[in-house]
């Protein structure tokens, strides 16, 4: 319900079909759209579960993409989701924290993951990443915001908590 720019771009380079890809969030909406979203929704004003049975006749998601890591995200997912579709949480939050989900929301066939790197098997899929990065077809370059020294690094956090970078590369 609330993927941010990363997720875009796994939208792009998986080559969902237009009309599918839908990115929530503060100042990332700019990014997104750059990067394949068709649709943004800033989830400080707008429902994302809503926009997401708007844009799907009240029926829901295919897939669900979380990578914000936050616990109202992780329950937005399974109400924005459609029965029997995918949800996928690739935030990461703190293990002691809880997550409370609407027990209903939970049913109809809905397939839930936890997943870190998408399953991926480091030695055989990131030659193949990073092949993908050199034949351009990956755009990392077009989510970093922000390039700073590291006497720079507060500057850096602030931008991070205010919402305001996508990534940010500190150089040394």
């Amino acid at each position: 319900a609330k993927p941010d720019d990363l997720a875009a771009e796994t939208y792009s380079f998986c080559g969902l079909p237009e009309g599918h890809r839908m990115s929530g969030g503060l100042e990332h909406d700019i990014g997104a759209a750059r990067l394949g979203a068709d649709k943004c929704v800033n989830a400080t004003r707008d429902d994302p579960v809503e926009a997401a049975r708007a844009s799907t006749g009240g029926r829901g998601a295919d897939v669900v993409l979380e990578s914000a890591g936050h616990p109202v995200a992780f329950r937005q997912t399974t109400e924005a989701v459609r029965l029997g579709g995918q949800v996928i949480w690739l935030g990461k939050i703190d293990v002691a924290k809880d997550v409370n989900f609407r027990w209903g929301s939970l049913m109809g066939e809905k397939h839930l993951r936890r997943s870190s790197y998408g399953g991926a098997r480091p030695r055989r899929d990131f030659p193949l990443l990073a092949k993908a990065y050199l034949d351009g077809r990956l755009k990392l370059d077009d989510l970093i915001t922000h390039r700073m020294k590291l006497e720079s690094i507060n500057e850096g956090f602030n931008l991070l908590r205010a919402g305001k970078t996508i990534r940010t590369v500190i150089e040394f």
